[in-house]
């Protein structure tokens, strides 16, 4: 059975330098997979790639059967792939409520979304994802009062309410307290039930929570994938990365 992300020999290039390298990747329906690796390695730089952000110079990605290589963001987008940044990206004048309806409609007017129409299903998604997210009490408060663990699960739930079938997370406990990130991996345990997510992260604490496949990229390439403890049991990974991150 295919997966419901194929990345097959991909490669991209920036002028003369090479930063992902023949890379292939597949990510079974219902499963999330955590993207690691050093600094550099082309996490980020797979995600853009993904998402048509930038184009590949080699290589194929297909999405649910389909060949998204050459489509535009907005295509991709729309065909079911959800991204959340390294950095929050809301409406920060707005409340929390607003921006999770602004998420949940498919037009691109952001005054026609809040002052002109509410469609079916908008209350019971966001009721859903407000919950999940742990915002069900700060839903009338602006945004830009929330703290930052606040505010990336705000972005995580306007995310979700565009209904992806596969979410891209980057780095989504960055900057959070412990507590936070506590948090956020009970979210994403209850994420992992019923979605498809890859989820690029350095904190292999949290990692090994979340995460039922771990790929680590290096230099470009796939250096390794399995379980977490195939992982970390594997020599090259501890070489490159997990000594490493020990060191630090």
């Amino acid at each position: 059975m295919p997966g419901l992300l194929e990345i097959h020999n991909l490669s991209k290039s920036f002028d003369a330098t090479k930063v992902i390298d023949n890379f292939s990747l597949e990510v079974v329906e219902g499963t999330l997979c955590c993207l690691v690796g050093p600094n550099g390695a082309g996490k980020t730089t797979t995600l853009d790639l993904i998402t048509g952000r930038i184009k590949p110079t080699g290589g194929k990605i297909l999405f649910a059967n389909e060949d998204i290589t050459a489509k535009h963001e907005h295509v991709i987008a729309r065909a079911g792939i959800g991204r959340k940044f390294q950095v929050p990206a809301v409406l920060r004048d707005l409340t929390v409520r607003q921006n999770l309806e602004v998420s949940y409609s498919r037009q691109t007017n952001p005054f026609w979304n809040l002052f002109k129409f509410r469609p079916a299903g908008l209350k019971t998604k966001l009721d859903e994802i407000a919950t999940l997210a742990g915002l069900t009490g700060r839903l009338n408060e602006r945004a830009g009062i929330l703290s930052h663990g606040e505010t990336q699960w705000l972005e995580i739930g306007m995310v979700l309410m565009q209904e992806p079938r596969l979410l891209l997370m980057d780095e989504p406990i960055a900057g959070m307290t412990e507590v936070e990130i506590e948090k956020t991996a009970r979210i994403f345990k209850d994420l992992r039930k019923t979605a498809t997510l890859i989820v690029v992260e350095h904190d292999m604490g949290f990692v090994r929570e979340i995460a039922d496949v771990v790929t680590v990229m290096h230099m470009g390439s796939l250096l390794a994938q399995g379980t977490i403890r195939q992982v970390e049991a594997d020599p090259r990974v501890r070489d490159v990365y997990l000594g490493e991150q020990e060191a630090a």
